[in-house]
C-alpha cells in the first residue's frame, strides 16, 4: 500500500525524518570530537607528528561514523513518534501516516 497525500491524493510522500537528523549530527560531532581527542591521548608519547596526526584523522572519521550510526538508531523510533512526520512533495501538506484526517479525504 502506497501512502498519498490527504488533501491533494499524489503519491509523491517522503517521511520528515527531524529527529532522526538531529540526532545524527550531534552525535556524529560528538563522535568524531570523542575519536579525535582518544586518537590525541593514545599518541601524546610518540615523536613521530605525521603518525599523531593521521591517527587524529582517523580517529575522527571513525569515532564520527560510529556517532552517526548510534544517532540513527536513537532518531528513528523518535520520528515515528512525532507528529506530522510525513510530506507531501506537491503540496507541502504535511500529515501523519498513521491518523489521517477524514475531514481532508
Amino acid at each position: 500500500m502506497t501512502l498519498s497525500c490527504p488533501r491533494c491524493h499524489t503519491p509523491f510522500v517522503v517521511r520528515r525524518r527531524r529527529a532522526q537528523t538531529a540526532a545524527i549530527a550531534i552525535a556524529g560531532v560528538a563522535g568524531a570530537i570523542q575519536g579525535a581527542s582518544s586518537a590525541i591521548t593514545e599518541t601524546k608519547g610518540k615523536s613521530d607528528p605525521m603518525g599523531v596526526i593521521a591517527g587524529t584523522i582517523l580517529g575522527g572519521l571513525l569515532g564520527g561514523a560510529a556517532g552517526c550510526a548510534a544517532g540513527a538508531a536513537i532518531g528513528a523510533p523518535i520520528d515515528h513518534a512525532l507528529p506530522d512526520n510525513f510530506l507531501c512533495q506537491a503540496c507541502g501538506y504535511a500529515f501523519d501516516g498513521d491518523r489521517m484526517d477524514p475531514a481532508l479525504t
